[in-house]
């Protein structure tokens, strides 16, 4: 039989301090982050991150600041991070002989 919840949750954080704790979110300065990133990136060989730049309750206008804190100060320092590696997985345009002719789009009117 499975674990109960309580059994399977014993050890999770369930307060700010333990939740920043055990690493499941990262606060701080640009540069702080930038340093908690570096590390889970390169300990963990992670080249593609997804940031939530908000959440709860916060402002829009807060939001607005945490996204361009992170897009000014923050993403110019791990920009390099793996600079040296090919990135299999972003996206690449296809050769044009390789796209699927489409035909023509032509719009229909609709009289009722």
């Amino acid at each position: 039989m499975g674990k109960g919840t309580q059994e399977r949750f014993a050890g999770t954080a369930k307060d700010t301090e333990g939740i920043v704790e055990r690493g499941y979110v990262l606060i701080g300065s640009p540069d702080e982050v930038a340093e908690q990133l570096r590390e889970v990136a390169t300990t963990l060989n992670v080249g593609h991150l997804m940031l939530l730049l908000q959440f709860g309750n916060i402002s829009k206008q807060l939001t607005q600041y945490n996204t361009r804190l992170s897009t000014e100060k923050l993403m110019p320092q791990l920009r390099n991070l793996f600079s040296e590696s090919e990135d299999h997985w972003w996206p690449k345009p296809m050769d044009a002989n390789e796209c699927a002719e489409l035909p023509a789009f032509t719009p229909k009117l609709v009289v009722e």
